[in-house]
C-alpha cells in the first residue's frame, strides 16, 4: 500500500485496501469506455480513398506512461525513428485520436492554422500559479489579448534596451564568478551558472526588479516543486490529492510563487518613473486583465520560459565547443577580429547558435495541438506510394522538435554537431527548424532569447577558452537540460 494511505488509515489495512479498490476498480472502468470510445471513433470518419496512419507498437499502458514521464521526449524520439514522419499512438483519450508527426510540412500546416488549439494538458501547468490560468496554457481571448499587448516589449528599440541589461550583467558575472573559477583552475557546473545569469538578464530586463538572494532560492525552490508534482502528474495522486502531503506541499509552493509575483507588482506600482514598455508595465496597464492574479500567473510563465530555454542552450553550446576545440578556434578568430559593438553579428558564432538548438532542441518535445479541421497528408510526403494519410478534426498531435531536427531526411549526420551546415542550408533544413515553434502561438520572446544568447556568448568566447571536464547526462524535465556538465575556463 502507498505509505501515504497507511498514513491517513492508520493500522485500518482493510480500510485503506478497500479505498485502493474502489479506485483501481473505477480507473479500469474508465480505461475500458475510453478504449471503446477510441476504437469507435478511430475509422469513423476516413474518407475512401484515404486511411490512418500506421499505430505504433506500444500499448496504451506504454504511450500513456512515457508521455506523462519526464522520458517523454526521448520517447517520441524512439515513436519517429521506428515509425517515420507521421504515426498513431495508442491513447486514453476518448473523443480523440493521438499522432506522432514529425514532418515539416505537417508541423507547419498545423501550426500556421488558426483554428488549431494548445492541447486541454497544458492546462496542467496552471496548477503551478495556484489553478490561474496563463497565457501559455490558454485559447481564445484570454491568449490574445495578453500576448498583444506584450508585443511591444519585443520590439526592436526594447531589445536594445534588454541588450544593455545582458551586457551588464554578464560583466558582473564574469568578475564575480568566472574569474575566480579561471584563478583557481576549479571545474564549474555551467549550467547552473548559466541560470544564475539568465534569471538575472531577465529579472531586471523585463520586470526591472532586483531580486534578493534569498527569494532567489525561494523562486527556484517553488518552481522545482510545482514543476515536478504538476506537470508529469501521478494520475492516482492527483485524483485523491488531499490524501497526500507532497501534493498539499506544491501547492502550497503555487501560492509562494504566486507571492512573489505580487512582490514584483508591488515593487513596480512603487517606482516613480517606470520604464515605459517593459514586460512589467505593459502587463500592469493592460486593462482586459480579469484581476491581478492573472497578471501574476503570466509573470510566472515568462520568468519560467525567459531562462530555462536560454541557460541550456548556452550550456549545450559551450560544451560543444569544449569539445570541439577547432570550431571553438574558429569562433574565437572571428570575433577576435571584429570590434566590441560588431561581435554580436559573429556569422561562425550564430551558426554554431543554431547548430546546438539543433543538435540539442531544449523543446524536444514540441508543440501539441487539437487540430481544427480534417487534414488529408499525401502519403508521398511520408515515403510512401499509397492512400494519402487521414488526420481527423479534433485529433491531439505531437510535433516533436527532436524528431525533425535528428530527421536524416533533412540533416546530414544528424548526430553529429556540424555549424558549417548553416553556412547553406537547404529549404528543407530551414523548414525543419522551429525552435521557436511558428505560426500566432511562436515564442513571443524569441528575439529576446537570441539577442541575449549572442551576447553572453560572444563576450565569453572571444576572451575565454573553455575544457570539457565532464560531459555529465542529459535529462527532460519541462526542457531538455544539460545536468552535470562541468567545464574549465582560462583566459587567452
Amino acid at each position: 500500500l502507498p505509505p501515504e494511505l497507511l498514513l491517513l488509515f492508520g493500522s485500518d489495512h482493510d480500510s485503506a485496501s478497500s479505498f485502493l479498490s474502489t479506485g483501481l476498480l473505477v480507473s479500469a472502468v474508465a480505461i475500458a469506455f475510453s478504449l471503446l470510445v477510441n476504437n469507435v471513433l478511430r475509422h469513423r470518419r476516413v474518407p475512401p480513398d484515404c486511411r490512418l496512419p500506421p499505430i505504433a507498437p506500444y500499448s496504451f499502458l506504454v504511450s500513456i506512461r512515457e508521455t506523462t514521464q519526464g522520458n517523454v521526449a526521448w520517447f517520441l524520439r524512439r515513436v519517429t525513428l521506428e515509425m517515420g514522419q507521421l504515426c498513431r499512438l495508442r491513447f486514453l483519450l476518448p473523443w480523440k485520436i493521438v499522432f506522432v508527426a514529425a514532418d515539416a510540412n505537417i508541423s507547419r500546416q498545423i501550426l500556421t492554422d488558426p483554428s488549431s488549439q494548445k492541447s486541454p494538458s497544458l492546462k496542467n501547468f496552471n496548477k503551478i500559479t495556484a489553478g490561474v490560468s496563463q497565457f501559455f496554457t490558454s485559447n481564445g481571448y484570454r491568449f490574445q489579448h495578453a500576448r498583444k499587448a506584450m508585443a511591444p516589449a519585443f520590439a526592436n528599440n526594447q531589445i536594445k534596451r534588454m541588450d544593455k541589461v545582458t551586457v551588464a550583467k554578464t560583466e558582473e558575472w564574469i568578475q564575480n564568478r568566472l574569474k575566480k573559477f579561471v584563478e583557481s583552475g576549479e571545474a564549474f557546473d555551467i549550467n547552473k551558472e548559466m541560470v544564475d545569469l539568465t534569471l538575472s538578464v531577465i529579472l531586471e530586463a523585463a520586470f526591472e526588479y532586483d531580486m534578493r538572494k534569498e527569494e532567489r532560492e525561494k523562486l527556484m525552490t517553488c518552481l522545482h516543486v510545482t514543476l515536478s508534482t504538476f506537470i508529469f502528474p501521478n494520475p492516482f495522486k492527483m485524483a485523491f490529492w488531499f490524501f497526500f502531503p507532497s501534493i498539499w506541499k506544491a501547492h502550497q509552493k503555487a501560492r509562494e510563487l504566486m507571492q512573489i509575483s505580487r512582490n514584483i507588482m508591488e515593487a513596480y506600482k512603487r517606482k516613480k518613473n517606470p520604464t515605459k514598455n517593459t514586460v512589467i508595465d505593459l502587463i500592469m496597464n493592460n486593462p482586459n486583465y480579469n484581476n491581478d492574479d492573472e497578471r501574476a500567473a503570466d509573470m510566472v510563465d515568462l520568468i519560467v520560459a525567459g531562462h530555462e530555454t536560454s541557460s541550456s542552450s548556452m550550456t549545450f553550446l559551450l560544451m560543444e565547443l569544449a569539445r570541439h576545440p577547432h570550431e571553438q578556434r574558429l569562433v574565437q578568430k572571428e570575433l577576435q577580429g571584429l570590434s566590441a559593438d560588431q561581435r554580436t553579428g559573429s556569422e561562425h558564432l550564430k551558426n554554431c547558435i543554431k547548430e546546438a538548438m539543433r543538435r540539442w532542441p531544449v523543446t524536444a518535445p514540441g508543440p501539441i495541438r487539437v487540430i481544427g479541421r480534417d487534414l488529408i497528408v499525401s502519403s508521398d510526403s511520408c515515403g510512401k506510394k499509397e492512400k494519402d494519410f487521414f488526420i481527423p478534426k479534433g485529433s491531439l498531435v505531437f510535433m516533436p522538435s527532436i524528431g525533425l531536427s535528428h530527421n536524416s531526411k533533412y540533416f546530414e549526420n544528424p548526430l553529429s554537431f556540424v555549424p558549417s551546415r548553416w553556412e547553406s542550408p537547404t529549404e528543407d533544413m530551414k523548414n525543419a527548424f522551429l525552435p521557436f515553434s511558428q505560426g500566432k502561438r511562436n515564442c513571443i520572446g524569441q528575439s529576446l532569447a537570441m539577442s541575449e544568447m549572442q551576447s553572453i556568448l560572444s563576450r565569453l568566447c572571444v576572451e575565454y577558452n573553455f575544457e570539457l571536464v565532464d560531459e555529465g547526462t542529459t535529462g527532460f524535465f519541462i526542457t531538455m537540460k544539460p545536468i552535470g556538465v562541468r567545464l574549465k575556463a582560462t583566459q587567452i
